[in-house]
């Protein structure tokens, strides 16, 4: 006789698996702590355990099915953040902003094929979209990857490291040649990667938040990157990058005939103000294109971290001559607790800090500090967008894999020119975090 399983029963069975992945997950992390296991060894037991219990919590909630050709996980993203300034010259108001809230899902089904859908719901407006990753990918041809939807352009190290794995609240100074049209946009990437070096490239369109106010032909843009790791161990990296993005805008036709404009402008390294601290203005002269060359360079040794990037760019125009700006920053981080910030050489990136003992009766979690020093010049040929120096620092507090505290100190240095020429403010910004 043949016996029918209650679904609550089954829910229960469920709730346990998912219960004894944890437990086993987080014996792993510990052996791999105190170096009985190597990362590569725990990944595979990791995975193991996963295949045979269907569930995992590891990083959310994940499901998987038995042969492990599909997989199935729910993530989000929630950040609280509070800012206050100590003012200089200018009226600036502090506050509280939900900065990112999203919802996502992703995995893997038919072994080969992968997904990922993720949604914004905060600071939504008439003209943007909510959607942010969009996208299916090919890994059948290893290891190429083919990847269609909206994605991220294949540009810089740190613009390309999730929102969440961040050691900063807020990217530097020069990530505002990449926020104008090259966070994310539809279209075709490829990617291939060896033991110690990735490379990337493809075509995107006209970002979705983008809004089309007139007629006229979208923008479209051509980005590749490339990483080599010349020293890979299991302590210590060295990362080495070259990535660019080549962007025709959008091509408007209005009244005045057919014609266009591009903005740079950069917020001091905080949401929470309303203004922008340099800003080109819209760029007179017919737009056709501009192109962005980032270099970046990175180290690793145990808990220790350096990073630091150099982006030109360069805006070709009508009327006028050529504008060249520029922007640069580089930072210092250590862990306090002894963690490292694993890297991934077939990505070119560094992963977020899980913490080797949790926060509770038997840990801590794990503490970082940073120092991070940036500059952008947006003044060029009779254009006085602004020059803006800062330093900053940070301490961040890992209580697990999913819960964590910031606490950022921003001062600028050097306010050169545009609206707020002269002014040195200083931000105090903190922010809770959850991320699965």
């Amino acid at each position: 006789m043949r016996h029918r399983q209650h679904p609550i029963a089954a829910g229960l069975l469920g709730l346990c698996a998912c219960a004894q992945a944890q437990a086993a997950d987080d014996l792993l992390d510990i052996l791999q702590a105190k170096g009985v296991l190597s990362a590569e060894e725990a990944g595979a037991l990791k995975a193991q355990q996963q295949a045979r219990s269907g569930a995992s919590t590891d990083s959310g909630f994940k499901l998987v099915s038995g042969d492990g050709a599909s997989s199935l996980q729910l993530g989000t993203l929630q950040q609280l953040d509070y800012a206050a300034f100590k003012q200089d010259q200018a009226d600036l108001a502090d506050g509280s902003q939900l900065r990112r809230s999203r919802l996502s899902i992703g995995g893997n089904f038919l072994k080969d094929w992968q997904y990922r859908v993720e949604y914004e719901f905060s600071n939504l407006t008439a003209s943007s979209s909510g959607v942010t990753d969009a996208y299916v990918a090919y890994a059948g041809y290893k290891p190429l990857t083919i990847t269609i939807g909206n994605v991220k352009p294949p540009i810089g190290l740190e613009a390309l490291a999730s929102d969440k794995t961040l050691t900063f609240m807020e990217r530097g100074l020069p990530f505002a040649f990449i926020n104008t049209g090259n966070t994310r946009a539809p279209g075709l990437l490829l990617s291939h990667a060896g033991r110690n070096w990735s490379a990337s490239a493809g075509a995107f369109g006209e970002p979705l938040n983008t809004a089309q106010t007139a007629a006229g032909d979208e923008g479209y843009s051509l980005a590749g990157r490339v990483t080599y790791a010349p020293l890979l161990s299991e302590r210590s990296s060295v990362h080495l990058g070259l990535s660019g993005v080549w962007r025709a805008t959008t091509q408007n036709t209005g009244s005045n005939g057919k014609g266009s404009s591009i903005s740079f402008s950069s917020k001091p390294e905080s949401n929470q103000p309303a203004q922008s601290f340099v800003s080109t203005g819209s760029i007179a002269g017919n737009v056709q294109h501009y192109r962005v060359a980032d270099a970046e360079f990175a180290a690793q040794y145990g808990a220790a971290s350096l990073q630091g990037e150099y982006l030109q760019t360069e805006v070709a125009r009508d009327t006028g001559k050529n504008l060249s700006f520029k922007g640069w920053y580089g930072q210092l981080a250590y862990t306090l607790s002894g963690e490292m910030r694993p890297y991934k050489a077939d990505r070119g990136l560094f992963d977020g800090i899980k913490p080797a003992r949790n926060f509770g009766a038997k840990g801590r979690g794990a503490f970082e500090l940073a120092a991070r020093y940036s500059g952008i010049d947006l003044s060029d040929r009779g254009l006085y967008g602004g020059y803006e120096q800062n330093a900053a620092l940070a301490l961040n507090w890992y209580l697990n894999s999913y819960l964590r505290g910031s606490l950022n100190a921003v001062k600028v240095l050097k306010l050169d020119g545009g609206s707020m020429d002269g002014d040195k403010p200083t931000l105090y910004q903190m922010r809770l975090q959850l991320a699965f």
